[in-house]
């Protein structure tokens, strides 16, 4: 199960994929960090604005979303 991300970023307005796995180990094809889990935060690759996919404002700053199982 996961998520990939399309983000335009609300500071810089650079658009940019970050992809979400739970469960599994999976590397983000957008940034390349590795991660286990998808419950940690999500940084703009240019200007580092910290978005966290737990607050209601992340989803304001969301293009587009692809998920599967």
């Amino acid at each position: 199960m996961g998520a990939i991300y399309r983000i335009k970023c609300e500071r810089c307005g650079v658009v940019f994929e970050h992809s979400v796995g739970v469960g599994f180990a999976y590397a983000c094809v957008g940034c390349g960090e590795m991660s286990l889990d998808g419950g940690g935060s999500i940084y703009c690759p240019v200007c580092n604005r910290r978005y966290d996919p737990e607050v209601a404002d992340f989803e304001r700053n969301v293009v587009d979303t692809i998920r599967w199982d």
